[in-house]
């Protein structure tokens, strides 16, 4: 009898996590997209460099990992975008850069657009 519910409760695991995995992509989405905005209402200077600072580290690690220089494009994008805001002598909290860089990177890969094939994994990216 046991065996029965293990399977049952495999099963309903397994046909509702894509749902809720993409139901929590798109809630992340949403919310550094609002954060985005709030900060950029604040502060339209630091937003601007924070902007310019993703922009330019986001397709440094693109060309970069295309090279197969490095291995993990999201640390050496943070690592470009922190180095770049320094040199301006800007201070701003690591999960605003990560979250700027995350937006970077919508916004080059999918054009601002969500789609369910780019982030369920098995799938091709268009």
């Amino acid at each position: 009898m046991d065996e029965f519910w293990y399977r049952l409760i495999e099963n309903l695991m397994l046909a509702f996590l894509p749902v809720l995995a993409s139901l929590a992509a798109g809630a992340l989405i949403a919310w550094i997209r609002k954060s985005w905005a709030e900060f950029k209402e604040l502060r339209p200077d630091i937003a601007y460099y924070l902007e310019q600072a993703a922009n330019m580290a986001v397709t440094a690690a693109e060309q970069a990992g295309a090279q197969g220089f490095i291995e993990d494009k999201k640390n050496y994008a943070l690592d470009i975008a922190q180095r770049y805001l320094d040199a301006k002598g800007i201070k701003v909290d690591i999960e605003l850069i990560e979250a700027a860089i995350e937006a970077a990177v919508l916004t080059e890969i999918n054009g601002g657009q969500v789609k369910e094939r780019a982030i369920l994994p098995g799938n091709k990216t268009e």
